[in-house]
């Protein structure tokens, strides 16, 4: 039996941890953690994500909470999830991280400590995108620098970081098959008289529109063709999918650094 702590348990994707999570028999949440102020404040958690009771209470001490886990589950905010590892890293547990919108230092912060925890961060659990990402990045490299590449992404109007991780994601990946940084070749938007598209450049865009999920698609066009890759989030199940399958793949580790390709077996 996993024990599994979440935290952001009254979120969008905490609420459907712990629906999916519950369900599982080799599962055991013994923790929802939420800010302090919340309104749900000590409520059972499975009434808080509208299914049955699990004799777990929303409670705002991770550091007691997580005393009593295996694995901790965080899709929070980069400062909550820094947060989150460094009280893992004291009690020697394992997280999984969903979290997108870290700076470069806070990654390089959170990533120290997988020399003595294991850590897995994706910034998509979903299957189907994972899988996504390894074609992408193929035809990327089938494709060469022969062909334009844009990337556009929809979330809803809540979501506060932009572009989404998924879509940075899918940047650094086509950008590196070219041998190139994102930092040196994306555009962010274009406005104005931009000039000609340069040849390497990887577009990416942002659009918030009610509540969709999330929307993926990236664009190769070549002379006379276009080829394009999406994936629809018509719920956010398939994310909590994917992070427990993320878990009970941690779960059998001591340290160190991994992705949703690890849990599927991808290159």
């Amino acid at each position: 039996m996993i024990r599994v702590v979440i935290v952001g348990a009254c979120g969008r994707v905490g609420r459907e941890h712990i629906s999916v999570f519950s369900r599982d028999k080799g599962i055991r949440i013994v923790g929802a953690v939420e800010r302090f102020d919340s309104k749900l404040m000590g409520m059972d958690a499975g009434n808080a994500a509208g299914v049955e009771p699990i004799g777990v209470p929303i409670t705002d001490n991770l550091e007691e909470t997580v005393k009593k886990s295996d694995v901790i589950v965080d899709f929070t905010n980069p400062e909550n999830s820094l947060r989150t590892v460094e009280i893992a890293a004291k009690h020697g547990k394992g997280v999984v991280i969903g979290t997108t919108g870290f700076s470069s230092a806070q990654r390089k912060s959170l990533l120290k400590h997988a020399d003595t925890i294991p850590i897995l961060i994706s910034p998509n659990m979903s299957q189907g995108m994972n899988i996504l990402f390894h074609l992408v990045k193929k035809a990327a490299e089938l494709f060469g620098d022969d062909y334009d590449v844009e990337i556009f992404e929809i979330h809803h109007n809540q979501k506060i970081d932009a572009p989404s991780g998924t879509a940075m994601r899918f940047g650094r990946l086509i950008s590196e098959a070219r041998g190139k940084r994102l930092e040196d070749i994306g555009v962010f938007g274009r406005k104005g008289v931009t000039g000609k598209r340069s040849k390497e450049e990887i577009g990416i865009m942002a659009l918030r529109l009610g509540d969709t999920v999330g929307d993926h698609t990236v664009l190769f066009g070549g002379n006379g063709e276009r080829i394009e890759f999406t994936h629809r989030s018509t719920s956010r199940k398939n994310y909590s999918a994917g992070a427990l399958k993320a878990v009970k793949f941690l779960h059998t580790k001591k340290n160190g650094l991994y992705g949703m390709e690890d849990v599927l077996g991808l290159e």
